[in-house]
């Protein structure tokens, strides 16, 4: 039990110095304002990329995760990127594995003391303004962006039931959709769950679907194909994660 407490402690410690470490090169480039140049996000989201790798080998070396990324080709862009989310780290993984992808996060990270700065320099959207939200994720798939959206908006409870939202910014903007399953043997770190009870977990991630937007029905109207998108995914997903 001790050991375990150890572990943990050792992991959250990790990820908070590495955050701030990671401030000292973000907080100057938001400071000047180079967080609005394309490129400047990029090298941020390369930074993230290493920092956030590095808290997961170290881990994946305490032992208490073990990690499967079964998919790491990453030559495409304009790609809307779903997963199911069972967990506080999910973001860290896909991150970390999908280079320079930009992502959909929560509103109150922005004022969080380790996350502010890697969000705001990176330039990823934050959900505080859903009117403006949709904008922004259809701007960043028209730009070449690959964007990471988890549709059901929050860490998957009883049930997956997936927001349209995320559907209809893949048929207005995306080329492709590539869906991942996020596998987890045990229950662990979800909304208002105790740190130092987190049990050593291993998570499989894999690539289950791979679609091509300008070709998914395209003789029908966009709002037709947002359903039929809508409704193969979260039934692909509340089937799969049932018969676990």
């Amino acid at each position: 039990m001790i050991k375990n407490i150890f572990l943990n402690f050792i992991c959250y410690f990790s990820f908070g110095i590495i955050c701030l470490l990671g401030n000292i090169i973000f907080i100057p480039i938001i400071l000047l304002g180079l967080n609005k140049n394309l490129k400047v996000q990029f090298f941020c989201r390369d930074l993230v990329r290493i920092f956030w790798g590095i808290f997961l080998k170290i881990c994946c070396i305490s032992g208490k995760i073990k990690i499967e990324f079964k998919e790491k080709n990453v030559n495409f862009c304009s790609c809307l990127i779903m997963a199911n989310h069972p967990s506080l780290l999910d973001v860290v993984f896909m991150l970390a594995n999908l280079p320079r992808i930009n992502c959909v996060v929560k509103a109150s990270l922005k004022k969080n003391i380790f996350l502010f700065g890697a969000i705001k320099a990176s330039g990823y959207i934050s959900n505080e303004d859903e009117e403006r939200l949709l904008g922004y994720c259809l701007d960043a798939l028209r730009k070449g962006e690959n964007l990471l959206i988890f549709p059901e908006g929050t860490r998957t409870k009883e049930s997956i039931v997936f927001h349209k939202a995320a559907f209809y910014i893949a048929i207005n903007a995306a080329k492709k959709l590539r869906a991942y399953k996020i596998d987890m043997d045990k229950t662990a770190l979800k909304q208002n769950h105790i740190w130092y009870k987190t049990p050593n977990i291993k998570y499989i991630f894999s690539l289950e679907k791979d679609i091509d937007i300008t070709e998914f029905y395209n003789d029908l109207p966009n709002p037709l194909r947002v359903r039929k998108l809508h409704s193969q995914i979260e039934k692909f997903y509340q089937k799969e994660l049932k018969n676990e």
